[in-house]
């Protein structure tokens, strides 16, 4: 087991995994590669692979358990198709967006939810990024919370569509 995946196994809540890879809702890639730069494409709020997690966000602590699901299903996304975790090199950038009313202030406590597992996850040399926290309007499906993530691979020949 790799440093991260042990990290992973420590960082899971009780009941808690990492979800199957889920196809894309749409026309479009789930990631996209780049030389060493691997983007994901958004990935929106599940409770499981069969269960959205939808509706405004008015709780802080609600919606990062949201953002979180929504680190799982990137973590799945790079271990099944991206080379591993231990193929992970550096996270760059993430972008949370938030189903919220225009006037909700706590969108970056929402995103720690993701931030804060991919740093237990990677530690703070690797998992710590760049970040924007944004209120919209509404997400696909209703979902409370999508993350888009750029990461740096180590071994970029290692990525696989499927």
């Amino acid at each position: 087991m790799s440093d991260a995946e042990g990290a992973l196994a420590a960082a899971l809540n009780e009941g808690e995994s990492v979800p199957a890879v889920a196809p894309p809702g749409g026309h479009y890639l789930p990631f996209s590669v780049v030389g060493n730069v691997c983007y994901l494409a958004g990935y929106i709020s599940h409770a499981s692979t069969d269960e959205l997690i939808i509706g405004k966000v008015k709780d802080a602590s609600v919606g990062a358990a949201a953002a979180r699901t929504c680190a799982l299903g990137h973590l799945a996304l790079l271990r099944e198709r991206c080379g591993g975790l231990e193929n992970v090199a550096r996270w760059h950038k993430v972008t949370a967006y938030v189903n919220a009313e225009s006037d909700y202030p706590d969108s970056p406590a929402v995103a720690n939810g993701y931030t804060d597992l991919v740093v237990a996850v990677f530690g703070p040399d690797v998992g710590m990024h760049a970040r924007s926290a944004v209120s919209v309007a509404g997400l696909p499906m209703g979902a409370s919370v999508e993350v888009e993530a750029i990461v740096e691979l180590k071994d970029p020949s290692l990525a696989k569509r499927a």
